[in-house]
């Protein structure tokens, strides 16, 4: 609406201006928590006296799978996350349009709410190192990723000669394609190396292995020499620094092992990742013996890191959703 006379609205400009007609079957905005209760995901609230009438088929996500998590995550500024948290949408009118927090008026009450969370906490590794614990929502609900302003303070803690490593979970498909898609689009940061860390164990179910299954003991399969199951597995690992090396960076394979690892299994683990494009392979015994464990690691790391990189994106922020997608299932996951 672009009059500034009331007289001359007309009666459905006036109801515009007036009333937001939101449908109520569209309200797509869950509640969280992270109580685990999966009778929860799915409710119907409205039930009391008092809303009487107001019955609404709704249910719990876990914490990180707000979209106020994500926009942590993503933010670069105060400025930055007020202008995203007015902007989500938590449902549709009865004409189809959509609806924003904005729209609802509380999108500044919402980033007064937000204005600690957004500073990342410094925390500590056993050894002392400094590290930045900030958000880092899941790649299968959001991106995945620790935040922005985590890594942009921990790169001016550091300095222009220091090393910052920052997380993209699930793996080197669904984790570290958002992180190069959208997390280094909107930081402006590009990463020099790709460190992907891979075990024995973990290959060795890629390759077939039984089922794991918490409080019962390992199969024999996964504590004793398995070559030929390892060698099965072994494409799932191949297949990570493929989709990393589409993006123009080095890739380093940390081989977190296992102290019921063979040598023969680690050999063949190394081997089938330099042949895959890897830069390097390291053994990393960093889980029982601290830093020491991994000091190799750091070095080849390091190594990668001063190497030259063609960073590129997968897809141009110009196409449309469904050829950005296409892209993204031919090229990432096969």
């Amino acid at each position: 609406i672009d009059k500034s006379d009331p007289s001359q609205l007309t009666p459905p400009e006036r109801s515009r201006f007036a009333r937001l007609d939101i449908d109520p079957a569209s309200v797509t905005w869950r509640r969280v928590m992270d109580t685990n209760d999966r009778y929860l995901r799915e409710i119907e609230t409205g039930l009391g006296p008092e809303e009487k009438g107001r019955t609404h088929r709704t249910g719990f996500d876990i914490t990180v799978a707000s979209e106020i998590m994500a926009i942590l995550a993503l933010t670069t500024s105060l400025a930055d996350m007020r202008e995203r948290l007015g902007a989500m949408v938590i449902g549709t009118n009865h004409q189809g349009e959509a609806i924003t927090s904005e729209d609802l008026g509380v999108a500044g009450a919402l980033t007064v709410l937000m204005k600690d969370a957004i500073k990342p906490n410094l925390m500590q590794t056993l050894e002392g190192t400094p590290a930045l614990v900030h958000a880092g929502p899941f790649a299968n609900i959001a991106h995945g990723q620790s935040s922005i302003l985590a890594d942009r303070i921990a790169l001016k803690l550091v300095g222009p000669d220091g090393y910052v490593i920052t997380e993209s979970g699930f793996g080197a498909d669904i984790g570290m394609e958002k992180f190069f898609d959208i997390k280094c689009r909107y930081s402006g940061l590009i990463p020099s190396v790709v460190v992907m860390v891979a075990t024995v164990r973990a290959l060795k179910m890629h390759g077939g292995g039984p089922r794991v299954v918490a409080g019962k003991p390992l199969a024999s399969e996964y504590t004793d020499e398995n070559l030929t199951l390892l060698q099965a597995g072994l494409p799932n690992m191949e297949r990570h620094i493929k989709n990393a090396l589409k993006y123009g960076v080095n890739v380093v394979v940390a081989v977190n092992s296992f102290a019921t690892d063979t040598p023969a299994e680690v050999e063949l683990v190394r081997k089938a990742a330099l042949a895959a494009g890897a830069m390097d392979a390291v053994v990393s015994t960093h889980w029982a013996d601290g830093g020491a464990g991994a000091l190799k690691l750091v070095e080849a790391v390091v190594k990668a890191a001063e190497q030259p990189t063609h960073f590129k994106f997968l897809y141009s922020l110009d196409l449309s959703i469904a050829e950005k997608l296409e892209i993204i299932s031919k090229e990432i996951y096969g």
